[in-house]
């Protein structure tokens, strides 16, 4: 019975430590645009439109959902371990490999004031990331609905046993981000007269493990909300042809 014991705190080590080991890899700082080529959309070029354009901060109606589950796949039998944040950016004590360093109200917004701008789509584009904005002719504001983060953890239903398939290489888990929000382009003067409006959400999953898929999986916010602004972009060029006046 004395060995039986020592053998399974052994196995509780060597869970552990591969978990350590993990939570060292990769970058969570954001990144925009996303790594590793660093490029904006291309977008079929036009001539902008004589106006001057604010991004606001995103409005942020995220749940507050926390879900810190991962202690459940040391049990024998049970397929997975799940750690789920509504607000990634705010967790208290998060495992490393779950930490994210980001402000995604602004940091979005950014992004998408940046796009904007190197689309040529106006002949002006400013971030307003202060209290006063400055001087424009049309606003962009927009909701942000989620920026969910799920990792689900597996041991293969071995328990502490199963560490032993990480450390030769296989899958620790799955992580899960989603990027869900809307958009509405108004005039300056008139936020209830809504020129441009334009709603999107995306998900993307990235396998991991200790050696591999961890920087991939923070980048994956940057990547999605790449993705997303894709065919908004595309749309907000088309129809700021006949729907945007210039100024």
């Amino acid at each position: 019975m004395v060995r039986v014991t020592s053998v399974w705190k052994v196995l509780c080590v060597l869970m552990i430590g591969a978990l350590s080991v993990s939570g060292c890899l990769g970058n969570r700082e954001w990144t925009y645009p996303p790594l590793p080529d660093k490029t904006y959309l291309d977008v079929p070029p036009q001539d902008p439109i004589s106006a001057r354009l604010v991004v606001l901060p995103l409005e942020d109606l995220r749940g507050n959902k926390v879900q810190d589950e991962y202690w459940k796949v040391a049990i024998p039998l049970v397929p997975h371990g799940v750690a789920s944040y509504d607000r990634p950016e705010t967790v208290v004590d998060p495992e490393e490999v779950d930490e994210l360093f980001f402000d995604p109200s602004k940091d979005f917004a950014r992004a998408l004031a940046d796009e904007i701008r190197e689309a040529k789509i106006f002949s002006s584009v400013t971030f307003a990331g202060g209290e006063s904005p400055p001087s424009s002719d049309y606003v962009l504001r927009g909701r942000l609905h989620s920026t969910k983060w799920e990792r689900r953890l597996t041991t293969y239903l071995l328990g502490p046993l199963g560490t032993v398939f990480w450390m030769i290489g296989l899958p620790m888990g799955e992580t899960t981000t989603e990027v869900e929000m809307d958009l509405r382009l108004t005039p300056t003067g008139d936020p209830s007269q809504v020129l441009w409006s334009f709603a999107m959400k995306f998900q993307g999953a990235v396998n991991d493990g200790v050696y591999y898929g961890l920087e991939e999986s923070v980048q994956s916010y940057p990547v999605a909300l790449q993705d997303s602004f894709r065919p908004a972009i595309i749309d907000l060029a088309e129809k700021s042809k006949t729907r945007i006046p210039g100024k």
